[in-house]
């Protein structure tokens, strides 16, 4: 839910619980005294609703003990002589003392009855009879907490003598009952605010507030390098999508740190490397050209043989220092590039015949295959496409293991029904090593020796920077562990895709794709 929805929730709950929660209290409450008091007073239901104990108090006292002094009135015009039997009288207030009340009969203006002693010293002289008074109300303040509604009634005994009837109630209780009516509403509008609030502010803290503090914490978290505190927020509104591309920052900044430690760590072995890489042909150079000034080359064969041996180790600190060129062109993204049009056949076949005679040296036979249809051009740079073959024939002559090596390089088409290889590697990053491919468009370059092959576990890490599957420094293979990176680089430049299969014992197979020059 988005913030301005939640605020229009959070409006609503702070309107309309109150207001639904106060109309339900204040009914009950009311419903609840309403129904006290026509026990208590014997009111007539019919005279007023619930709300007449709050919104009509004077119709309200009006109808208190209503029923009480109709039902006496009846008396006094059918059987007026009733109210001389004291029998009858003490049964009458026995019954109004359940309502508060009591009676009063007055006979020729002077008390005949008096229902309840006590309270009656605490009222003024009641009025004489005038023939007149029938029903009148009139509340009479005794003190402070104490008041007394009394109603009156004028008629003639049988025998002509005048009466009156006086119906007294207590209101005492009343009083009370009012007040507590109002703190039962006050309780109830505090309460029904107070459980709001807390409902409001327990949905906004956990929507708003708790992102908001998890998002603060993880700043802090990132703030002081630790960036390996996921945030979980499950929210959906902008906080919650900031925090989500937070959660994206934090995991980009921390593979961006991984990839700098590694690359660090890398860069300090290579450095490493390159080191002893350069020390041992400079120590062999410092050797053998000290060897041909002290004359321990006395004879022409020797002094050959020290001459040859100097050349050969400046050229592998040539090559090595040529890779790191090209590797600082790399990670600059400044390798230079000159795409022309090659023919595909000639191209491979006059770069086969540079390689052939230093294979064969290295007793490695090469066998080179065409699928291609003839007049099959590229697009490519040629001296880095020759980098890419030398890199990866370098490595299979440089870790060859057996007395009869075999090299095959393979070109075919790639048709409809070959759509990928059937190996499938996975890269680091999670995506696909070759991915599929418009097969009418490329051509697929296969290079494949007899050699001792890839653990499984190593193959899809041979292409990154640095990597060698021969980590010890002291192995005779050398290299810096850049060949393949730059192989990538190159491959990937050039609009074309890289993997490897491999069978330990067996041998290693590179594939990569080049695509076709547009007719």
């Amino acid at each position: 839910m988005k913030i301005k929805n939640r605020l229009i929730v959070a409006f609503l709950i702070i309107t309309l619980i109150p207001l639904f929660g106060v109309t339900i209290c204040f009914h009950q409450i009311n419903h609840r005294q309403t129904e006290m008091l026509k026990e208590s007073y014997s009111t007539d239901p019919g005279c007023y609703d619930d709300y007449g104990f709050i919104l009509n108090p004077i119709q309200l006292l009006y109808n208190l003990t209503l029923n009480d002094f109709n039902t006496l009135t009846e008396a006094a015009h059918k059987t007026p002589d009733k109210f001389t039997d004291n029998d009858y009288l003490k049964n009458i207030s026995e019954d109004l003392r359940k309502h508060y009340s009591f009676i009063v009969v007055k006979r020729n203006n002077t008390e005949y009855f008096i229902g309840n002693h006590y309270f009656y010293k605490r009222l003024s002289p009641l009025p004489n009879f005038n023939g007149k008074n029938t029903g009148n109300n009139k509340m009479i303040s005794l003190d402070q907490n104490t008041a007394a509604l009394i109603r009156e009634k004028d008629f003639f005994f049988s025998d002509s003598s005048q009466g009156q009837i006086f119906l007294v109630t207590d209101l005492s209780k009343l009083i009370p009952r009012w007040k507590s009516y109002f703190m039962e509403i006050m309780c109830a509008i505090i309460i029904i605010i107070i459980v709001t609030a807390i409902i409001l502010i327990m949905w906004l803290h956990h929507s708003i507030i708790k992102p908001l503090s998890i998002l603060r914490l993880a700043t802090k978290q990132i703030g002081a390098g630790n960036l390996d505190e996921p945030i979980h927020v499950s929210s959906s509104d902008e906080i919650g999508e900031l925090c989500r591309d937070f959660e994206e920052m934090r995991i980009r900044l921390k593979s961006i740190l991984e990839e700098r430690i590694k690359y660090e760590e890398d860069t300090r072995e290579m450095m490493s490397s390159i080191s002893h890489d350069l020390k041992t042909p400079l120590t062999t150079i410092k050797g053998y050209s000290e060897g041909l000034i002290d004359g321990v080359a006395n004879t022409p064969e020797k002094r050959e043989k020290y001459l040859r041996t100097i050349i050969a180790k400046t050229v592998d600190m040539t090559y090595l220092v040529d890779e790191l060129s090209i590797f600082s062109k790399i990670e600059q993204n400044a390798l230079p590039y000159n795409f022309v049009t090659l023919n595909i056949d000639e191209y491979f076949s006059d770069s086969l015949d540079d390689l052939t005679l230093e294979l064969e040296a290295q007793n490695i036979d090469i066998k080179y295959i065409n699928h291609t249809a003839k007049g099959t051009n590229i697009t490519a740079d040629p001296e880095q496409l020759k980098r890419v073959i030398n890199n990866i024939v370098g490595n299979t002559a440089k870790y060859m293991d057996k007395e009869n090596g075999h090299l095959k390089i393979e070109i075919t088409d790639l048709k409809p029904k070959k759509t990928t290889p059937l190996y499938r590697q996975i890269n680091k990053d999670g995506t696909d090593l070759h991915p599929a491919v418009k097969e009418d468009e490329y051509i697929q370059i296969e290079i494949s020796d007899n050699g001792p092959g890839i653990q499984e576990e190593a193959l899809p890490f041979i292409f990154d920077k640095f990597y060698r599957t021969d980590s010890s420094r002291n192995s005779s293979k050398g290299g810096s562990g850049l060949g393949l990176a730059i192989v990538k680089k190159i491959i990937r430049d050039h609009g074309g895709k890289i993997w490897a299969k491999s069978t330990p014992g067996k041998g290693t197979s590179i594939f990569f794709t080049l695509k076709k020059e547009e007719m």
